[in-house]
């Protein structure tokens, strides 16, 4: 077996294996073979906690994929994604974005992400959520705020970002009310993931280990200031009783923080208009959502400073 032969086969035992140890392993030996190879050194990085030492092996992949990139030429509105190279490169750029976001080197993660950003016309990265995500670190909230106007379609960071924005800009408003129901709107369980009111997932679902991976990356800003996760406390509770998401026990303790929160009165009152529907007991969870969200958005069920 020659070693090019060697190498995909232990890249695909690499691929094939949930055991991260195992995986370091055959990445090690792909490497220990040729030492600048992009797939192993991601599945090598994709072993490592945040660190600077992920943040090394990352770049060291980025280096090694440069002189393919100088060789791609894309048309205007082309993806690099429809490029095996630069799919690899999008791969690399993702991973080494978040790893130097999260140690705090917020300039180069924002110039990582407006890179992604510019090579995916089409959205199907998540360069978009990095770059959100990280101008809200750095305070740019004016600007999150024009790149939503950037966005065609929603999704749950340009809707948590938009939020999140717009309150701390303009506080309880009727612009961050809408904005909060938005955010809702783009993703019902995510609040409550954020605030710890339902547990991770156990289902193998896609969307829903996306939904709980996007709340542990967007917890810590909702928390950053104390009258802002007070704002999707309040939020995340009147949606919980509106639509009936919580089990009778804790609905019971959710209206007493309804009512320390000064909320309850308004909680009731939305309660009451969801119930008043006939079919209320036969709805669907998903249809619950719906109505609530409806409900809520439409009138007004916060107290506001205008």
């Amino acid at each position: 077996m020659d070693t090019m032969d060697r190498i995909e086969d232990l890249l695909d035992e690499a691929y094939s294996t949930d055991d991260p140890e195992e995986m370091e392993h055959l990445a090690r030996e792909v490497l220990a073979l040729d030492e600048n190879n992009v797939e192993a050194l991601i599945l090598l990085a994709d072993t490592l906690e945040y660190s600077q030492e992920k943040i090394d092996m990352l770049e060291k992949a980025r280096n090694a994929l440069a002189d393919d990139m100088e060789n791609i030429h894309l048309v205007s509105g082309e993806s690099l994604l429809e490029d095996e190279s630069g799919m690899l490169y999008i791969a690399v750029m993702q991973r080494l974005g978040f790893a130097l976001f999260s140690e705090g080197k917020n300039d180069e993660a924002l110039a990582i992400a407006r890179e992604i950003d510019r090579y995916d016309p089409d959205r199907e990265t998540l360069g978009r959520t990095l770059l959100y995500r990280v101008l809200l670190e750095m305070g740019k909230d004016s600007e999150v705020l024009q790149e939503t106007l950037r966005d065609e379609e929603t999704s749950p960071a340009m809707a948590h970002s938009k939020a999140i924005a717009s309150f701390r800009l303009s506080g309880a408003g009727r612009t961050s009310y809408r904005a909060l129901w938005e955010a809702f709107a783009a993703g019902p369980d995510i609040p409550f993931y954020i605030l710890g009111y339902f547990d991770e997932p156990e289902d193998e679902s896609e969307e829903l280990e996306e939904e709980y991976n996007f709340a542990l990356l967007f917890e810590d800003i909702w928390s950053s200031e104390n009258e802002l996760i007070k704002w999707l406390t309040r939020g995340t509770i009147l949606l919980g009783l509106t639509a009936s998401l919580f089990p009778r026990e804790t609905a019971e303790k959710m209206l007493i923080l309804a009512d320390a929160l000064d909320i309850a009165d308004l909680a009731e009152e939305a309660m009451v208009k969801a119930e008043s529907r006939g079919d209320w007991g036969v709805l669907s969870r998903e249809e619950r959502i719906a109505e609530a969200l409806k409900i809520i958005s439409e009138g007004t069920y916060l107290p506001l400073t205008e």
